[in-house]
Parts: structure tokens; sequence; C-alpha cells
């Protein structure tokens, strides 16, 4: 693909992330980016649009440029908002490959299941002789080691543009009540820009080395 087609179909990418913004933020962000319950609901077609336009303006601006939303992380925070949460998630766990051996709780494994979609079976397959997690961080939700992932991300820089970070915080509850404690995260085997690499390889059902 040449550089030109490469920024016509991102910068198409972006547009759509923009239009379909009040749909892919938490609604605990409702109240506080001023979406009342009529507006923020999916399927208001050009309603809906105009409104995520008049949000992408506050909160956005100015956007990305284009070069940034080649990188790996900047392709992340394009995806919907069950998407990108689902990465995030699956990025935590690639660097803590006993978290799901460790997961015995059947409720805590099925919504793990539910979450990775086919990146499960992936993930699970590299637990085999990784080291063990204490129990109540098997029992984590996926939605907190979606919040794992992000303060990754975060932390190494990943998204240096504002608006990069912000689409993904968005994706997250206002509240940290559902973070967990960072004393508690295991350590990770790789870096978080390596693993970003293989996130693709991972939801194709790949096993990443």
């Amino acid at each position: 693909m040449n550089e030109a087609r490469q920024l016509a179909d991102l910068a198409w990418s972006m547009q759509r992330r923009m239009e379909t913004l009040a749909d892919n933020v938490d609604p605990s962000w409702h109240n506080t980016l001023g979406l009342t319950p009529w507006m923020s609901v999916a399927g208001l077609g050009t309603g809906s649009i105009v409104l995520s336009r008049a949000l992408a303006r506050r909160c956005f601006d100015p956007l990305p440029p284009l070069t940034a939303l080649s990188e790996a992380a900047g392709s992340l925070a394009l995806l919907d908002r069950q998407q990108l949460l689902s990465r995030l998630c699956a990025l935590a766990l690639l660097g803590r490959p006993g978290v799901l051996r460790c997961c015995v709780e059947r409720q805590a494994r099925t919504a793990l299941q539910r979450e990775l979609g086919p990146a499960y079976a992936a993930l699970n397959a590299r637990g085999n002789g990784a080291s063990s997690v204490r129990p109540e961080v098997a029992a984590w939700s996926p939605l907190a080691w979606a919040w794992v992932g992000y303060r990754e991300l975060v932390r190494e820089r990943a998204w240096p543009h504002r608006s990069l970070r912000r689409m993904a915080r968005l994706a997250l509850p206002a509240s940290h009540e559902d973070e967990p404690p960072r004393r508690l995260v295991p350590a990770a085997i790789s870096p978080p820009a390596q693993r970003l690499d293989a996130l693709d390889a991972l939801y194709q059902g790949a096993l990443p080395c």
C-alpha cells in the first residue's frame, strides 16, 4: 500500500471514530460529557453523528496527526470501545501468562473467554510453565486487566498525543473504582511495545512467540 493510500485510509478511520464517539464512551462518562440518556442511545443515526462530532471538537481538539495513527498504539485507539477494551485486556495478559492458568474460578474464566474471544485460546496456551499469581489476581475481571493494559501504554508513552490517550481513557469508566491496585499487578515478562506488535496475530488465533 502506498503512503497516500495509507494516509487516506487512516483519515477515513479517524472520521468514522469521531462520528461514533457518543456510542463508544463508557456510560459513566455521560453526565460528565453532557450526554443525556436519549442523546447517547446507539442507533440515533444523523443525530448521533452530530453529537459525536460536537464531542470530538470539545474533547479532541486538536486531532492527532495521521502519521500517529499508523503506529500500533494509534490504530488501537481507533477501535470501537468493546474492541479496545478486549485488546487492552489481552495486552496485559500477554505479558503475564500465568494468570489464565491460575484462573480457576468459573465466573472469572467465563468472563475472560467472552471478552477475549479468539485470543483466549492462544493466551491460555501460553500459561504452561508460567509463574503462578495470587488467587485474588487470578479472579480479576476483564475490565481490571484492561485498566492494567491502559496504564502500561500510558506509562510507556505509547500515545504521545493527548487526543489518543483521551480516546482510550473514555472507553474506561470515569471512576477508578474497578482499577486494580498497582502493588498487586504482577510484573510483565515483556515490554508493552513488543506485545502490541503481537496483538493482531493473537486475535487471529495464532500463538505469539
